[in-house]
């Protein structure tokens, strides 16, 4: 995406509006991100993030994030001790039926935690990994869009897609939604709409697809990305 020159002034002054040790912090994760492995990176060996966002509505270029899910991904195993989770404080709560849904009350979504810090904090801890999420383009816009708006830059994780490669790798089912995988596979019951448990579902279901990965000659982060775009390409994501 080309910034306008408007978008690239505003940039810069939310930019220079952080506090010195946020901008180092920035810069600082950046360049790891940067000095990240090559695409060549063997599954075996790559970290993965699955992660997922909750936020105030279903508008992805408009709504907030209230709250930031993460789980690491790494050898082919979820890391359940290698986990991001956040509650984004909002200037006004959320509708009620918003809060009906994801469960995340009033005074807690004012007294959640500085976005700035929050979305740092989640950057710092993606790191130089892939991010994977299912029906990745509502969290990836949204994500990108709350990055630069409150950052003032732009958001360099790219992410993966699992809504096309689920069905890629096991063809031939009804599943549409991340409940539908999860219920396939019989994975244990998750509570939904929370963003840490959408996460650890997410991160479940990955593992399972690295895991049958290779019997489709997919062994690299190179060779999954080719894979999602295909299947995105072809049209067939879920």
């Amino acid at each position: 995406m080309v910034w306008s020159l408007r978008e690239a002034l505003r940039a810069s002054r939310t930019r220079r509006s952080l506090e010195p040790e946020i901008r180092k912090r920035l810069r600082r994760v950046k360049r790891g991100f940067l000095e990240r492995p090559g695409l060549g990176q063997p599954l075996a060996l790559a970290r993965f993030v699955a992660l997922d966002l909750e936020t105030t509505g279903p508008r992805m270029f408009i709504d907030r994030i209230i709250s930031i899910g993460a789980v690491a991904v790494s050898e082919r195993m979820v890391r359940h001790g290698d986990a991001y989770e956040a509650l984004l404080r909002q200037d006004r709560s959320s509708a009620v039926d918003n809060i009906l849904i994801h469960q995340i009350g009033g005074q807690e979504q004012l007294g959640g935690m500085d976005p700035v810090e929050a979305l740092v904090g989640c950057l710092e801890f993606i790191g130089e990994s892939r991010v994977v999420a299912f029906r990745a383009e509502f969290d990836a816009t949204v994500f990108e869009r709350e990055v630069r708006e409150r950052l003032g830059v732009r958001a360099w994780p790219r992410f993966l897609d699992l809504a096309a490669l689920l069905p890629a790798m096991f063809p031939g089912t009804a599943n549409d939604t991340l409940d539908d995988w999860v219920a396939h596979f019989r994975l244990p019951p998750i509570g939904r709409h929370h963003a840490i448990a959408d996460a650890y579902a997410t991160a479940q279901l990955l593992m399972i697809l690295l895991e049958a990965a290779p019997r489709f000659g997919i062994e690299t982060t190179a060779d999954l990305r080719d894979a999602e775009q295909a299947q995105r390409w072809l049209g067939r994501r879920r």
